[in-house]
């Protein structure tokens, strides 16, 4: 991986350490992935006509991207990283859904279409759907013009249970359940096919850039590294639901790739810790707690329960998300309770200045090595 935003010998050092991260092997920890704006804002560019297009037209999209990039300060362990997307409901409108899109308030969503799943033997993904043409055409543009300025990322997959809760909607999944567990089972396994298929497709465009990979949580790696498991739907069910429909999709997940990060969101999800913990190809869990709750250094039993069956954990910090938290504070107490060599601590924060003093207090937490 190369960018012309970091100066080369401290960018090889970054790489070793996110690498070393993922293989369990990290020395001087934590991971430090902090970012801040940087002196400069960046030009903006004029809005397109319709706003769609601020993420369907992959030339606007790349412009931006490179802009905003370049803008940014990259402390500690962090780098420039861009996760082409179309919403956290992209996934619902490959699969047939009709995405509206709102990039400026960074979402979208799709009318669940699913009425009657005899209609539906079979999920696909159509080579000539809309959406998946527009998200492959972004991927690759970013993938062509980031070479050696940013790493382009795997995407956002809302896929298994939220997907399904996405095209057939939250009530009447949770009936569907009950009443047709067979029918949630075959698309579970549809799914879990096509989810392979998205994470290959996306592989054979991004890795051959040499940029290595990352997805939304941020980290790199050079080989397959990717979110596991969005599953918000699991908040709503039980965890014997979970072992039955959540489970085999996420195990098979894992085992695809290389690295692997479960999103446990909220205290909701914390029912689920057991059987995540036993699944052995899962490499992290990131904690989110949810906006209203504390932050991560309240949650200190779940986060040593997590590392204390072998796998690393990530938490963020970021407006909504502990954002406005002591940061110094938080990493202290974080250090000296969990591994500081299996913590990876994710934060965006307001100025340069705070970025390096938190990199500064881990490298001194660390014993001046780091």
């Amino acid at each position: 991986m190369q960018t012309i935003w970091i100066e080369e010998e401290r960018l090889s050092r970054i790489l070793d350490r996110n690498e070393s991260f993922w293989k369990g092997e990290l020395e001087e920890g934590p991971i430090t992935w902090v970012t801040a704006p940087g002196p400069e804002p960046p030009t903006p560019l004029p809005e397109p006509a319709r706003e769609e297009s601020m993420w369907t037209d992959p030339e606007y999209v790349v412009a931006s991207v490179e802009r905003g990039l370049a803008a940014t300060h990259y402390a500690g362990d962090a780098l420039p990283v861009f996760n082409p997307w179309l919403g956290p409901d992209q996934f619902a409108g490959w699969l047939g859904g009709e995405l509206t899109l709102l990039p400026k308030e960074f979402t979208s969503w799709t009318k669940p279409f699913v009425e009657n799943w005899d209609d539906y033997p079979e999920l696909t993904i159509d080579p000539q759907n809309r959406w998946w043409k527009v998200y492959l055409e972004t991927l690759a543009a970013s993938a062509e013009a980031g070479k050696g300025k940013w790493v382009t990322g795997y995407p956002d997959l809302h896929t298994g249970i939220d997907a399904i809760s996405a095209i057939r909607g939250p009530e009447r999944l949770a009936m569907d359940l009950v009443e047709r567990p067979e029918t949630i089972l075959r698309a579970m396994r549809q799914l879990t096919g096509l989810w392979k298929h998205v994470v290959d497709t996306v592989s054979d465009i991004i890795l051959p850039a040499g940029q290595g990979a990352s997805n939304w949580t941020m980290g790199w790696s050079e080989k397959r590294f990717l979110c596991i498991g969005q599953n918000d739907f699991s908040c709503m069910i039980s965890p014997e639901m979970f072992d039955s429909f959540c489970l085999e999709d996420t195990t098979k997940c894992c085992n695809h790739v290389d690295y692997s990060l479960y999103h446990l969101d909220g205290p909701g999800a914390v029912r689920h810790v057991p059987r995540l913990l036993e699944i052995e190809s899962l490499t992290a869990v990131q904690w989110i707690q949810g906006a209203g709750n504390p932050p991560p250094s309240a949650w200190l039993d779940l986060l040593k329960r997590i590392q204390g069956a072998g796998k690393l954990v990530q938490v963020y910090y970021g407006k909504g998300h502990g954002g406005d938290a002591d940061l110094h504070y938080e990493l202290e107490t974080l250090c000296r309770v969990l591994d500081p060599d299996r913590l990876f601590f994710w934060a965006a924060v307001d100025s340069s200045e705070e970025a390096d003093s938190l990199v500064a207090h881990a490298r001194k937490l660390a014993g001046g090595h780091s």
